[in-house]
Parts: C-alpha cells; structure tokens; sequence
C-alpha cells in the first residue's frame, strides 16, 4: 500500500477524530448540541489531522514518553499559534480562541491546551495510532486508493467551497 495513501487516510481519520472529540468537550460543560463547526463545512478539523501526523512523524524519532510529551506537546501547540495566526491574517477570523482564565498567547494557544496536547501526543502514538494502523492495513490497496481518490476530492471541493465562503462573507 502507498505510504502516501496511508497518511491521507491517517489525515482523515484524526481530522474526524478530533472534531467528533472537540465536540463532545463543548457538549458536556454547554448541554448543549451546537453541531461540529469547524473551518470545514464537512465535520473535519484539520488542525487534528495535522497535528496527529506532526506527533507520528516525530514519534519515529522520539521514542521517550517523556520527551513525545514535552515535544509533541511544544510542536503542536506552535503548530496551533501558526494555524491561527494565518487564519486570522488570510480570513481576518478567529475561529477559535483561549479566554477561559488559563494563561494564553494572544488567545490562540493556552497553558492548559497545550497540556493537554501533551498527554494526547502520548496516547495517540502509545494507544491510539497503533490501533489505527492496524485497521487501515488491513484494506486492502486498491480499496485504499479509491477512498483517499473520493475523500480527497470531496475534502478539496470543501476546502475550495469554505474558502470562497469565508473570503465573501
């Protein structure tokens, strides 16, 4: 199978992961069901799938629990800033931001966010990914080349359709 194919797979995966997770944190404190919104129209945040293939990368390297923690927790919450930080520049949006007591960076990136990118980065490559990946090698190659073909073009019609979307409203 095409390592490329798997990580846009992996890309899909967290990228839902995430949103569905983001999801139910805000559902819980709110009792409230607001939907999944995102930059996306799809119920994907890309900052989960990004952020997750950023920590497997640097989990190849790093095989330290305690350094993944530190590393991956510092890698994604610059990843964080950066993200919103062009959101903000390109779209002059904010669509998230950190004001709930906790010391931020400007809003875009809190103390407690990144401890808990932390932890995330260690159960996502100890726990979570293994399993993962034991799931997505088992589909078959020319079944995996049709769902990234599929996924990716309805991802990139979506990309294309929100950033016209922001940009004119």
């Amino acid at each position: 199978m095409p390592t490329f194919a798997k990580y846009i797979i992996y890309f899909l995966v967290y990228s839902t992961l995430g949103a569905l997770l983001e999801t139910g944190f805000r559902l819980v404190p709110e009792q409230h069901w607001y939907g999944i919104h995102g930059f996306l129209h799809l119920p994907l945040f890309p900052i989960y799938g990004f952020g997750a293939l950023l920590i497997l990368f640097i989990a190849r390297y790093i095989r330290n629990p305690i350094m993944l923690f530190v590393v991956g927790g510092v890698a994604v919450s610059i990843l964080e800033f950066t993200a919103h930080w062009l959101i903000e520049i390109i779209f002059n949006d904010r669509i998230w931001s950190y004001e709930n007591g906790t010391p931020t960076l400007g809003g875009r990136i809190s103390l407690l966010s990144s401890f808990w990118f932390s932890v995330a980065a260690v159960v996502l490559a100890y726990v979570i990914h293994p399993r993962i990946r034991k799931l997505v090698e088992r589909i078959p190659s020319h079944e995996i080349i049709v769902i990234v073909v599929v996924a990716g073009l309805v991802v990139l019609f979506d990309i294309i359709f929100s950033i016209v979307d922001r940009l004119i409203h």
